[in-house]
């Protein structure tokens, strides 16, 4: 999913002075000679699902600009911040007064308030996960132009846009189609309850200019929400993004067909690589993962019987990879789980010593919404 957020900027119509340092010299700081108009241009996504409640990705909720001096390229902390405008009323335009020359601009959606003396704080400045909504997916974006002089009377200059994409720093994970098939097997005639479905090794930050935590980083823990396991101590903002928990109640059985979650999840990027069987390495090769958890109902034979209050506990784990030969998780990439066919029982827990080590039979990559759309089918 893309956004575009256009920039209109004085331009003089004579030629203007080439750019040196002391240009900036020639605005006076009490009276700007620049104006920017900014226009927020909506691409009108449809509505989808998060864990079941509707919601736009595409909503705005905040939007921050930054002005800053574009005088480096390889120092960054020389483009100093010159003007920055917040607005918290959904408007889609926003008018700034700065000073003519050479601009580095940032636009910031559905983040927190931020304060930065120079560019190079902004790149380098982490986004956390619980930043995010159901109803505020946050998205960054910059350009570079240059402002030139425009006259208040109009006799001079004239507005030209600058178009600025803005993308997600997240990474959009859904649990779509569920199918069971226990024939010729000890649970024919069963079904599977679906209670919850739910994240686990989940990254919690990645930078406002998209960068995410390095391999090195994600040694620590500290770079991780629901390391191997359910973390209660998680902020509840981004619990909301990671778990539907003991809720679903879905149960799917030998007439009842496929059934579809239709449950939706956002992380932040992972440059995890590992096998998918991996349950001992450091986590540094952890792979983001999705845990299904039921139970099997109605197997005679199985000391279950037809009781719908008893039942074997059944967890069922999937690794989220980009494609069949990688394991990175990509900013502003969705990866959906479109089909899963269940041929038998999960493992006991969702602990790593647990888990049985399930086969992916298909993995292709095609365009989406957002900036890549990676589909998984799974059959266990």
């Amino acid at each position: 999913m893309r956004k575009t957020i256009l920039f209109a900027m004085s331009l003089l119509l004579a030629a203007c002075q080439p750019f040196s340092p002391t240009n900036w010299e020639k605005s006076p700081e009490s009276d700007p000679t620049g104006t920017l108009l900014v226009n927020l241009i909506l691409p009108g996504d449809p509505a989808t699902k998060v864990l079941g409640s509707a919601t736009d990705e595409s909503a705005v909720n905040n939007l921050q600009i930054f002005v800053f001096k574009d005088i480096s390229s390889t120092d960054l902390t020389l483009n100093v911040r010159e003007t920055d405008k917040w607005t918290t009323d959904g408007s889609t335009t926003l008018t700034l007064n700065t000073y003519i020359g050479k601009k580095k601009v940032w636009a910031l959606v559905n983040a927190p308030r931020q304060s930065f003396d120079n560019e190079q704080e902004l790149m380098s400045h982490y986004s956390l996960l619980e930043e995010n909504s159901a109803t505020g997916l946050v998205m960054t974006g910059s350009a570079a132009i240059e402002v030139a002089e425009l006259n208040t009377a109009g006799s001079v200059g004239s507005i030209t846009p600058l178009p600025i994409t803005v993308s997600h720093l997240g990474v959009r994970i859904s649990v779509r189609n569920v199918n069971v098939d226990f024939s010729n097997t000890s649970l024919e005639g069963c079904y599977l309850d679906i209670k919850e479905v739910y994240v686990l090794n989940a990254v919690n930050s990645v930078s406002l200019s998209g960068t995410g935590r390095t391999v090195a980083e994600l040694a620590s823990s500290a770079y991780w929400y629901n390391l191997e396991a359910w973390n209660e101590s998680v902020p509840a903002a981004a619990r909301s993004l990671l778990g539907d928990r003991g809720n679903l109640n879905v149960s799917i059985g030998p007439t009842t067909g496929t059934q579809d979650l239709n449950r939706f999840f956002y992380v932040y990027p992972n440059a995890s690589t590992a096998s998918n069987d991996n349950t001992e390495a450091t986590p540094s090769a952890r792979l983001t993962r999705i845990i299904l958890h039921g139970y099997v109902r109605g197997t005679a034979g199985r000391n279950q019987g037809d009781n719908a209050a008893h039942g074997e506990e059944s967890y069922y784990c999937f690794d989220i990879p980009k494609s069949s030969n990688g394991a990175t998780l990509e900013r502003n990439h969705t990866y959906d789980i479109e089909n899963i066919t269940i041929t038998m029982p999960g493992g006991a827990t969702d602990a790593p010593g647990d888990r049985p080590k399930f086969g992916k039979i298909s993995a292709t990559v095609t365009v989406g919404q957002w900036g890549g759309h990676t589909t998984l089918t799974y059959e266990l």
